[in-house]
């Protein structure tokens, strides 16, 4: 049995029961429809965002899982099935995604990311609902959960909610730990909790850190043979992770100073911060993590404390009142969520500082610091006295109301850029590869998965057709500090829209058509970092590794598309000669 604090709901016979009442004066949640519809709206915002830019074309480590279909069909042998499930990919083995994977290709006969994106986002309303519970439990108003809701749905997950196996992975994760975390902090279903740490450990790397979590909050509340079986679970679990495990090629060797891991680390448990228009992203998500950080840790030293004077305190624990135990169920799952939150982030900035300091607030790494704000902002909730809960919930919800404008604001340019990137550097360049619009996939692609519809689907005759347009005057460059690449940009061309409206370049050759997209270039200004419609000015650049092109000699085009969709093909008389193959822009792990 857990005791708990005067903020939790407790009766003699159950510890974790819940009640519908609470301290904010709240009469149940099942009537708090303001409430609801304050937490919905992020969710619905944020879900809506995500299906008008959404394309179901793989990026990156997606073409993974399209292999493991193939390999796994190649496979003849139970044992030769399992190892292709299991298999080691970079630091990960991704059993979850693989899983997720084959079901949805053996339910539609297609392997659709779109799906895997859906799945993968969804796991924030678990981790929503999560927060919910340990809220409701405390009593709270529906409304204090709003906060949260903000600061997880957002922009500031771009790359992941656009990614279907980084949704997979690296939203999952954290739902599926911080649901362990709870059913050992909130219940007696510590067994319950086994198979979430397990699942948790091959979906994501960093799930490994729930095993020592787990054993550390069951030895706390003394439940010595539950923390004897999660040990023999962990050396089992562990065990067979790191067999056959091979360090990945390509992470740096250089690991930083000390200054360097602590700036990197202070920086990733910040990086929700760098949508706040104050200069650099960077030491704005430096300077905030910094203060998380050290709020996190002292709230980290004050629950040590009063578990610390439960081990001291000659008090029979029998005889003692239920509501003067330092054992609350909210205190020991912050102490859980916590370590996990920010033992990952020290974790990664050991492993990726190497790469750059700006790696690690990039947008695959924010749901750790946005969770971890939330995370804060609950406990305070929970543990400040009426006086105090409300002015926190209106500024965590003014916070996290920003938070989520700014982002939707500031990560804008780069969700357009992607979108576009995938449908002609990922899909029409590997779709179309002569000098005729017919589409020319490789049968694997064919097998497993479908085209994705494209802006250029009504169009294709005219992408190799001759310009008719007038003539637009282009800068390119080559070999960008060293990097095999062109650069090419114009300075007058604007965007029509914010979806699919504006130029793209295209490199044509004797033998085919090249379809890539283009940076817009950005308004400066305060304005521009407030107002989605001031976002994008005049011009653009657009970066083109050697690597995506056949050796030949290229002509130029510059392709718009206007605000009435009008479709427009300019002639540069730029030409480009491309006699070695360069290295792909990017090492591939598939």
């Amino acid at each position: 049995m857990i005791p708990r604090d005067s903020t939790e709901p407790t009766t003699p016979t159950r510890p974790n029961s819940v009640r519908t009442a609470g301290p904010s004066g709240t009469t149940g949640w099942s009537g708090s429809v303001w409430g609801w519809l304050l937490v919905g709206l992020p969710v619905l915002f944020f879900f809506g965002l995500w299906r008008y830019y959404a394309v179901n074309v793989p990026k990156w480590d997606d073409h993974a899982l399209r292999a493991f279909l193939y390999y796994l069909d190649q496979e003849t042998t139970l044992t030769g099935k399992i190892y292709q499930l299991f298999r080691q990919h970079n630091e990960h083995r991704i059993v979850y995604d693989r899983i997720v994977t084959y079901l949805d290709y053996q339910l539609f006969g297609t392997l659709s990311y779109l799906h895997l994106m859906t799945i993968g986002n969804l796991s924030l309303l678990g981790l929503l609902g999560l927060f919910a519970v340990v809220l409701r439990r405390s009593g709270q108003a529906v409304w204090l959960l709003a906060p949260v809701a903000f600061f997880l749905f957002n922009l500031s997950q771009w790359e992941n909610m656009y990614w279907g196996m980084a949704a997979l992975q690296n939203f999952t994760v954290v739902f599926w730990v911080l649901w362990a975390v709870y059913l050992l902090t909130y219940t007696d279903r510590w067994l319950a909790a086994l198979p979430l740490a397990v699942i948790a450990t091959i979906t994501s790397g960093n799930g490994l850190l729930i095993w020592p979590v787990a054993i550390v909050l069951l030895l706390v509340q003394r439940k010595v043979r539950p923390a004897a079986i999660w040990a023999l679970g962990a050396v089992v679990v562990i065990g067979l992770y790191f067999l056959g495990y091979e360090k990945p090629a390509g992470n740096p060797p250089d690991r930083g100073s000390v200054t360097d891991l602590l700036k990197g680390w202070f920086a990733f448990n910040g990086a929700a911060a760098e949508v706040f228009p104050l200069g650099s992203g960077f030491v704005s998500s430096l300077v905030a993590g910094g203060l998380l950080t050290v709020t996190t840790l002292g709230i980290v030293a004050f629950i040590g404390r009063r578990l610390l004077s439960q081990f001291t305190n000659p008090t029979d624990r029998r005889t003692a009142p239920v509501t003067s135990s330092p054992y609350a169920a909210s205190d020991l799952f912050v102490l859980g969520s916590v370590g996990f939150l920010i033992g990952t982030g020290a974790i990664v900035a050991w492993s990726r500082v190497g790469f750059g300091m700006e790696m690690l607030i990039t947008s695959r790494y924010k749901m750790y610091s946005l969770t971890l704000l939330a995370l804060v902002y609950v406990y305070g909730v929970i543990t400040l006295g009426n006086r105090f809960r409300q002015p926190l919930g209106v500024a965590g919800l003014a916070t996290g109301l920003g938070l989520a404008w700014l982002s939707y604001v500031a990560f804008l340019d780069e969700t357009i850029w992607w979108r576009h990137w995938l449908l002609t550097t990922q899909q029409f360049n590997a779709t179309y590869s002569s000098n005729r619009p017919v589409p020319q996939l490789d049968p694997i692609t064919k097998r497993y998965q479908d085209t994705a519809p494209a802006f250029y689907d009504d169009h294709l005759s005219m992408l190799y057709g001759q310009p008719d347009q007038r003539k637009l005057s282009v800068t390119v460059k080559e070999d960008v500090k060293g990097v095999p690449v062109y650069m090419v940009s114009e300075p007058t061309l604007p965007a029509s829209d914010l979806r699919d409206g504006r130029p793209y370049v295209m490199f044509r050759s004797p033998q085919r058509v090249y379809l890539f997209p283009v940076t817009q270039n950005l308004n400066s200004g305060l304005m521009a970092r407030l107002l989605p419609s001031r976002v994008f000015t005049n011009g653009f650049t657009a970066t083109l590794y050697q690597g995506d092109l056949a050796v030949g000699t290229y002509q130029i085009l510059i392709l718009t598309i206007d605000a009435q969709g009008r479709w427009a093909l300019h002639p540069t008389d730029q030409t480009v000669q491309l006699t070695t193959k360069a290295a792909d822009g990017f090492k591939k792990n598939w």
